[in-house]
Parts: structure tokens; sequence; C-alpha cells
């Protein structure tokens, strides 16, 4: 029995050494790359790639960020004369569709943007303008989209956001880098962007 503790203590004892070595080791580590980069700045030199790289913030919410598949699948299978989407169904895939574009607390559900799924859109809202509350809001938006102008989507989701009558979280900050745009795509969707279509 005291072979066991023995034993026990000399590989708790191993690996308390071993994890302290590592943590010191990490942490000389940090501090000369930091040093490192501080002469870099003192000396007026640019910042390099890796230095930037460190700077990136990812806008994937890790903890609700997914795909809706639901109804991307129903944007993508809707057919002219097909039953329309309901206002705030409307309201809900623009503001979903806005996510991969945006900086914000949190994001849900989100929807890729794609001209193909701009163009259903369109057609829906054109077919039943009647039908919709906002519809000159959900082409205004639509139309900008389409012409690749995304220099207020973080207005267009707020817009959608507050129309739905929502009020707390998930507002939007700003907009997203393109570095950060990839990631989000990557991360959400599982697709590199050089495969986006």
């Amino acid at each position: 029995m005291k072979r066991i503790h023995v034993l026990g203590i000399v590989v708790l004892t191993a690996l308390l050494s071993i994890s302290g070595t590592f943590l010191i080791m990490k942490k000389n580590y940090e501090n000369e790359t930091s040093k490192s980069a501080e002469s870099e700045l003192d000396s007026g030199q640019s910042i390099s790639k890796e230095d930037d790289k460190k700077e990136f913030v990812s806008t994937v919410d890790t903890n609700f960020g997914w795909e809706n598949t639901t109804y991307s699948k129903r944007i993508d299978e809707w057919k002219s004369g097909d039953e329309p989407f309901i206002d705030n169904l409307m309201q809900e895939v623009i503001q979903e569709m806005s996510h991969q574009k945006i900086i914000a607390d949190e994001k849900e559900s989100s929807i890729m943007i794609t001209p193909k799924r701009i163009e259903t859109l369109m057609q829906i809202v054109e077919e039943n303008k009647d039908g919709y509350e906002h519809s000159d809001k959900y082409l205004e938006i639509l139309n900008r989209w389409k012409q690749g102008d995304f220099k207020s989507v973080d207005k267009d989701h707020n817009d959608m956001w507050f129309i739905q009558g929502t009020k707390e979280g998930g507002i939007a900050t700003g907009i997203a880098t393109k570095e950060q745009e990839k990631d989000y795509i990557f991360q959400v969707f599982g697709i590199p962007v050089e495969k986006q279509s």
C-alpha cells in the first residue's frame, strides 16, 4: 500500500514539474514575442502579417451560430407562384442573411447570401407587394445587395431587428472585415470563400 502512495506522489510530482516547466517556457516565449513586437514598433517598422493575425477577432458566435438550413432550403426551392413567405418570415430571412457581414454580440441562425437567393427574395417581394407592410424596405435592401452594396448592411440588419419588435441583444455594432466574413462563412457554412457561389 505504501508503494502505491509513494508511486502516486512521484507521478504527481513529475506531472507538476513538467506542467510548471511548460508554463514558464510559454510565458518566456510570450514575453520575448511582445518585446520583439514593441521594438519593431519603436523603430518605426510596420507590423508583420503574423501580428495582424493576433489582432483578428472572429464574428462567429460560437454559442449560437449555425446555418438555418430550413429557411435556406425554402428560398432555394421557391418557384414563382408558390405560397409567399409571410411578412415576418421575410424580415427574419433578410436579418439572418446579414449575419455573415455584420459584427454583433450574438447571432443565432444564419443564411448564406448568394446572388440566387437575393434574386429569389426580390421575386417573392415583387409578386406579393400588397401582402407586405414593408415591401419597399425589403426591395431597397435587396436591390442594394444585388448591386454588391453592403455599406449599410449593419443598418439593414438592425432595421429588420426593430421591425420584428426585438429591442435587446443581437444588435449589429459594425460591419465585418473581409477576413472576418471569410472566417464566418467557413465556420458557419463550412465553405472556403474561394468556393462560394
